[in-house]
């Protein structure tokens, strides 16, 4: 600040010190006041609208579109935006790079532009950042509400896979059967739970003596291998994987889970 700008400032503030009304009590007066109509509102639109809740949740469905509160909609739009990147770059570039800039920029902002003059018309750098920043966070909040969530799986192509085949039944019931909501294949799908892409490669075996709930034909315990392991991760995840937080999915028929199994058990080896 310009020495003439700062003696011409503490005049300014001498005079309005000189002049104005003290902090105690009339800008705290007027603080409570603004205070109390502010919450009044808050509860009167929470009376007026209010909340709804929905039917239970089905886990295994393939149609609910998942989306966040509203406030978390500007968010939600940007881990869209760098989807299918890889499987990192989504989460830290929504949660932590993009917003820890936006932060900087505006600690930065009153170093940047460090003038005396208070009128909102003459610091058009501090009017600008405001005015983009609240108008990108809009924007995205709208994008995020309105916009189609990302919906994966069905249009995936495997080499390796016939039409027609046990393997491609079970793609199909993959991609059918809500799986892409929390799986993720060859860069597309949800991230709740493991990438399957090449979970075919790891070798799966349990080992587990009880009778698992549809008896699929050559699918025998106690030692769980191959396809056999997914039909039994499949019907009984907690059977295959103590602790699994996956639901069960007990409605498939035998055949389906022998398709399925076909499906993922190839996954990185001879599909991919």
């Amino acid at each position: 600040m310009k020495r003439a700008e700062q003696e011409a400032y503490e005049r300014d503030y001498a005079q309005a010190k000189k002049e104005g009304k003290p902090f105690f009590p009339y800008a705290i007066y007027k603080d409570h006041i603004v205070a109390i109509l502010v919450f009044a509102a808050i509860i009167g639109m929470a009376i007026w609208q209010r909340v709804g809740v929905g039917p239970p949740v089905y886990t295994a469905t393939s149609t609910f579109e998942p989306r966040p509160e509203w406030y978390f909609f500007f968010l939600f739009q940007m881990l869209k935006i760098f989807k299918n990147q890889n499987a990192l770059l989504p989460v830290i570039m929504a949660t932590f790079i993009v917003p820890n800039l936006l932060m900087g920029l505006l600690i930065a902002t009153p170093f940047i532009d460090q003038r005396a003059e208070r009128r909102i018309s003459k610091r058009p750098f501090a009017l600008s950042v405001a005015v983009l920043v609240f108008v990108g966070i809009g924007w995205l909040t709208y994008q995020g509400e309105t916009g189609a969530v990302p919906v994966s799986g069905g249009a995936i192509t495997f080499t390796g896979i016939t039409p027609g085949s046990a393997a491609a039944a079970g793609q199909t019931i993959f991609a059918n059967s809500g799986c892409t909501s929390c799986h993720m294949i060859k860069g597309s799908g949800g991230q709740v739970g493991p990438n399957l892409t090449n979970v075919g490669t790891l070798g799966k075996t349990s080992t587990y003596a009880g009778t698992i709930p549809v008896k699929v034909p050559g699918v025998k315990g106690p030692v769980y291998s191959g396809e056999n392991w997914f039909v039994l991760h499949t019907e009984c995840p907690t059977c295959a994987t103590p602790g699994s937080a996956m639901p069960a999915f007990a409605n498939f028929t035998a055949k389906e889970y022998q398709q399925l199994a076909t499906f993922l058990n190839g996954l990185g080896t001879t599909y991919k």
